[in-house]
């Protein structure tokens, strides 16, 4: 296939392999603006950030309290669900699997703590 024979706006050449019946590529074809225009839109609506739908959220945990292990289990299950079923970008449940390991953590930190304060009170320390 030749390259395209379109020049841009900086005056080099565009990189692209023109298409096998023409002289320029998808995008510099003037045949095919609406359907190279109608791509990008596409293109654009696909690469927006996807995220969890508040409603949800409140639904396992009421705002400003801290989670039990219950309900972070409960959000975990339900990206999963959310996932198979193709309503939740992959890479937002990867961060919420990332997120659940580390509050999982902290309410261990903090359930530690207070074993270790009701020991320390029991002993006299």
């Amino acid at each position: 296939m030749a390259q395209c024979k379109a020049i841009r706006k900086d005056g080099g050449r565009c990189q692209a392999q023109a298409t096998s019946d023409g002289d320029y590529c998808f995008f510099h074809d003037e045949a095919r603006k609406a359907e190279a225009r109608s791509a990008q839109v596409r293109g654009g609506q696909q690469g927006k950030r996807s995220v969890l739908d508040p409603a949800a959220l409140t639904q396992w945990r009421q705002p400003g309290t801290v989670p039990s292990p219950d309900d972070v289990l409960l959000l975990l299950a339900d990206t999963i669900d959310e996932v198979k079923t193709g309503q939740l970008d992959p890479k937002v449940a990867n961060s919420v699997g990332y997120l659940v390991g580390v509050m999982l953590k902290a309410l261990e930190y903090d359930a530690l703590n207070e074993r270790l304060a009701a020991l320390e009170a029991a002993v006299g320390v």
